[in-house]
């Protein structure tokens, strides 16, 4: 209920509790001839006949040790208390909020979301590591099937095969078990092709056919073994002058410079084949990878 009193200025007061009102009187603020109004509709009457009012200073003291008003600004104690009385309600509905806040984020991690959560983690890991895995076998698959043609050549099929298949290739390197191979197909198949020729005239066409077949690929298959040592392919031309000055004084019956530039191509010829029968290098070198290297 609402208190209406005069103060001792003139002034008209309100307080919003009889508490409030008491404490005014504990602290000699009111006293008994004091007139106050209950309620907005009350009569003005004195504070001694208003209902619940103590005005024995031991009672009130007892009764309200904590309800003591300072002497001085009235309104502020009064407001004062109306605030003390109303943030026990604001704090509880504070506690009230943090407690259910409290509460959702438990909830968000219930044991059975975390057990879901590491699965689906482990699961992804694995996924992960199957497609590195997969990723790792598909990359060494690509490369051997790119490097299958630079590996290793163990039998005379396999180099003539080989030798037809880089028909045209002048790049890379060849072993000399690939390179002797294919020369020893050449020379069986002269052999047959002549062979032939005795036997039946008319099938010297069929060794022409061999020649201009086979000559291309010896001639990649040579600059490849060439590049096995580390040296260009141009070098298996280096007979090829003396051959052709050799042939010019043959025509011309210079017989003295026949000999020489004949003796020369044989020299030529000579260290051609001792570079082809020299053993490559064991290292990657300009030309590409070493081609005895295992798979």
């Amino acid at each position: 209920m609402i208190y209406k009193f005069i103060d001792n200025n003139g002034s008209e007061i309100t307080v919003n509790s009889l508490s409030s009102l008491q404490a005014l009187v504990d602290s000699d603020t009111i006293n008994e001839e004091t007139k106050v109004k209950a309620g907005l509709r009350g009569k003005w009457t004195t504070a001694s006949s208003i209902e619940g009012l103590v005005f024995s200073a031991e009672e009130s003291n007892e009764d309200n040790q904590e309800t003591e008003a300072p002497k001085g600004d009235i309104k502020s104690f009064i407001t004062g208390k109306e605030k003390k009385e109303q943030k026990p309600e604001e704090d509880e509905y504070e506690y009230v909020e943090e407690i259910v806040e409290e509460e959702v984020e438990v909830d968000d991690d219930t044991p059975d979301q975390i057990d879901q959560q590491k699965e689906e983690k482990s699961n992804l890991d694995n996924e992960n590591e199957n497609l590195d895995t997969s990723d790792y076998y598909t990359e060494k698959f690509n490369q051997n099937i790119e490097n299958e043609e630079d590996t290793m050549v163990s039998s005379f099929p396999d180099a003539v095969k080989k030798c037809f298949k880089k028909y045209f290739d002048f790049k890379g390197r060849a072993s000399r078990s690939e390179y002797w191979y294919f020369t020893l197909f050449i020379v069986l198949g002269y052999a047959v092709g002549f062979g032939l020729i005795f036997v039946a005239a008319p099938l010297f066409w069929l060794l022409m056919i061999f020649i201009i077949a086979v000559i291309i690929p010896w001639i990649s298959v040579a600059a490849r073994r060439l590049h096995d040592i580390n040296k260009s392919g141009w070098f298996q031309a280096i007979p090829i002058p003396a051959g052709i000055l050799e042939t010019i004084f043959a025509e011309s019956r210079q017989e003295s410079l026949e000999i020489i530039f004949l003796i020369i191509g044989l020299l030529c010829y000579v260290y051609l084949i001792i570079l082809l029968c020299t053993a490559g290098e064991n290292k990657e070198n300009r030309f590409g990878k070493n081609p005895l290297k295992k798979r």
